[in-house]
């Protein structure tokens, strides 16, 4: 790098490192905000799977004793109750005031006293259980129950069914706790990281070139001997590099969360740990937060330039900050599918793309790199544009 460009990159990284308050909110603000934000959500997540001080509200068409007595030393409060009532403990339950309505067929105990195990012919009593997975305690409430009768049936050598299925296929679900965990978080840090990396590329550059625009400084620095594809190098280089600090402190925070967001709580949840993701998916992740600064600064600074002041920049900028916002949101509505080697080579979506693979834990190197050099090819051809409106007059001077 020649001197010139030396000088503009010592300039900016003094401004930059000489302003408390451009350096909070552009570096440390960012990483701060989204350890808070995972962190919030990982606590919620964890108190609403552990449901260790939830209490639960039954009622119960002729339940057994020993079922009962099992129910209630489990936090559980019944009520028996006759099939009279069904309908009316079944809106309750769909309106979230019943946790359970469980029907047991009547001489139920009898019946399985009697059941003949060998006449495979005889069709055995199912008990129904009604509830309502849309509210958190019911669900609670359901596996705990289907769990406590499923052993109860495996006890008496499977002489009665719950919730049986009257369909040829049986369903099993299969899945991992890693895959589910990785699923879910998936659709929620990528849409995160990428506005927080945004956010911290947006803070600096319309600051950088539209700012000293304004202020006229700019110009003063445009008619000293210093080639002004030097100026573009230097300004480049340091507002990558104050960037860079930005969507790392980013990682950072979304690093140091990824405990709390896996919902550790002890024994219940042994497979959700931080312990799920390796160094290989927080290089790969450092990889493409870094190509995608570069990226953003690239364009950003081309809008700043076009611009005549901070304000008017911060306009200019809006309709990318929309793209970033839509594009971040589109995971929840595209399907769940081997994602297509050409979506690494669109702009900021193949960014989103590669963090939702890292996150799942379903990395393909090959889409990975691809991504990582397409944000730097898009940046080279975007630094070449600003060099092109730097030596136009029009444009530096308006």
């Amino acid at each position: 790098m020649k001197n010139g460009a030396v000088i503009v990159l010592k300039k900016e990284l003094f401004r930059f490192f000489s302003d408390k308050r451009l350096f909070f909110t552009s570096v440390i603000m960012p990483g701060l905000l989204i350890y808070m934000i995972y962190s919030f959500i990982g606590n919620n997540i964890s108190s609403m799977i552990s449901g260790e001080t939830a209490s639960f509200s039954v009622a119960a068409v002729n339940p057994p004793s020993a079922v009962v007595q099992l129910l209630e030393q489990n936090n559980f409060k019944v009520t028996q109750t006759d099939a009279s009532h069904q309908d009316e403990f079944k809106e309750q339950v769909e309106q979230g005031d019943l946790s359970l309505y469980i029907f047991f067929p009547d001489n139920f105990v009898e019946y399985l006293q009697n059941f003949d195990i060998e006449n495979k012919s005889e069709i055995p009593p199912n008990v129904e259980i009604y509830y309502n997975s849309a509210e958190i305690n019911s669900s609670q409430a359901y596996s705990m129950v289907f769990s406590a009768l499923d052993e109860i049936e495996k006890s008496l050598s499977n002489v009665f069914d719950v919730n049986r299925l009257d369909t040829d296929t049986d369903i099993y679900d299969l899945a991992q706790e890693e895959d589910i965990t990785g699923k879910m978080f998936s659709m929620i840090l990528p849409m995160l990281l990428l506005v927080f990396i945004y956010q911290s590329c947006v803070s600096l550059a319309p600051e950088s070139i539209a700012g000293e625009k304004e202020r006229g400084t700019l110009a003063a620095l445009l008619v000293t001997p210093i080639p002004r594809s030097q100026i573009i190098i230097g300004k480049v280089v340091a507002l990558s590099i104050m960037s860079v600090l930005g969507g790392l402190s980013s990682f950072l925070g979304t690093f140091l969360s990824i405990p709390k967001l896996m919902s550790a709580s002890g024994e219940e949840l042994p497979a959700i740990s931080s312990d799920m993701y390796g160094v290989s998916e927080y290089l790969w992740l450092v990889g493409v937060i870094l190509s995608t600064v570069l990226l953003f600064v690239t364009i950003i600074s081309i809008l700043s330039t076009l611009a005549k002041s901070v304000k008017e920049a911060g306009t200019m900028v809006l309709p990318l900050m929309l793209i970033v916002m839509v594009v971040s949101m589109m995971n929840a509505f595209t399907p769940n599918s081997e994602p297509n080697i050409l979506f690494f080579m669109i702009p900021i979506y193949n960014s989103l793309q590669s963090f939702t693979s890292i996150f799942a834990l379903s990395v393909t190197p090959l889409n990975i790199v691809i991504n990582i050099i397409s944000n730097i090819v898009y940046s080279a051809v975007g630094i070449f544009v600003l060099a092109k409106m730097f030596d136009n007059e029009k444009i530096m001077f308006s």
